[in-house]
């Protein structure tokens, strides 16, 4: 439940370290309210946020998609990523980045992260604690003793999250056209990467470029999913060269990828989910593991 910055493909997640019991609350409240929470010497900077989170939360509802849950908004200044979203007490905080204050894209963010809520509020299964652990412990430990596969995994799964909230979040934006022109297709172009990385670490690196390949196939299939132009080919330009120096065995994987992204349904069960990310898991970690 986060949204990246084009550089931060390397940062520990804050968002979904930990899934267990993490999202398991059954909220109902009558009333939503934005308490910015900033530095007092940053008044102007709180306020812009308060007024965004009011903005945002006004489009939600006005969409058909209003928030029932007291929600909390922050900055964090020193936050390398855009946001994230963690339950807090009784309702949920949102947590922005000093960055995307000024950004221009700071109302998108927060419907971003509203729909996450929205998700948890109506338990959808792709928001469902439960049927995530499950998902995690079914890999087996020997996938999961480095910090680096733990945090692959999370932000494998953060992916199908993000794509069921924006799924939402498009939606109120389109109805709302307050991003400029162009400007979420240059966000998904830039989250394509063309390079893959070696550090000489050869299992870390089959890991590491197995899930660029995915977060690659996310960012494309998003913007299929939504309609959202790839100006000038640019993100299928970038996808195809980083795929062009991987192993054809792992290439050959992508279409699964970016189809599962393009065709996930609305209307799933928790058992269908829970298929849905068994077979997504191994299929990651055939390329991962096996490559």
């Amino acid at each position: 439940m986060r949204w990246l910055s084009s550089a931060a493909e390397s940062i520990p997640s804050t968002t979904c370290s930990d899934y267990k019991g993490e999202h398991k609350m059954s909220v109902r409240r009558n009333t939503t309210v934005a308490n910015a929470a900033a530095s007092t010497s940053d008044s102007a900077k709180s306020e812009l946020v308060k007024k965004a989170y009011l903005n945002a939360s006004r489009m939600m509802k006005e969409s058909g998609f209003g928030i029932k849950s007291n929600v909390e908004v922050a900055v964090d200044p020193q936050l390398p990523f855009m946001g994230y979203t963690m339950p807090l007490g009784r309702g949920y905080r949102i947590v922005v980045s000093g960055g995307s204050v000024g950004s221009g894209m700071l109302e998108g963010l927060l419907v971003h992260e509203m729909s996450h809520i929205y998700r948890m509020e109506n338990n959808h299964p792709s928001h469902d604690a439960e049927v995530i652990e499950e998902a995690i412990d079914k890999i087996g430990k020997q996938y999961l003793s480095h910090d680096y596969q733990q945090k692959i995994v999370h932000d494998l799964l953060n992916d199908i999250q993000d794509l069921y909230a924006d799924d939402i979040s498009m939606k109120v934006l389109k109805k709302n056209p307050i991003l400029e022109s162009g400007q979420m297709s240059s966000f998904l172009q830039d989250w394509v990467k063309d390079e893959p990385v070696e550090s000489g670490e050869m299992g870390r690196d089959r890991w590491v470029n197995a899930s660029i390949m995915v977060h690659n196939a996310r960012a494309i299939g998003q913007m299929t999913r939504h309609n959202i132009e790839d100006t000038g080919g640019k993100a299928a330009d970038s996808n195809k060269r980083f795929l062009s120096q991987m192993p054809p065995t792992t290439a050959s994987r992508f279409p699964y990828f970016r189809d599962l992204m393009v065709n996930l349904k609305e209307s799933m069960t928790r058992e269908q989910y829970r298929k849905l990310l068994a077979d997504y898991l191994n299929r990651f970690l055939e390329v991962a593991e096996k490559n």
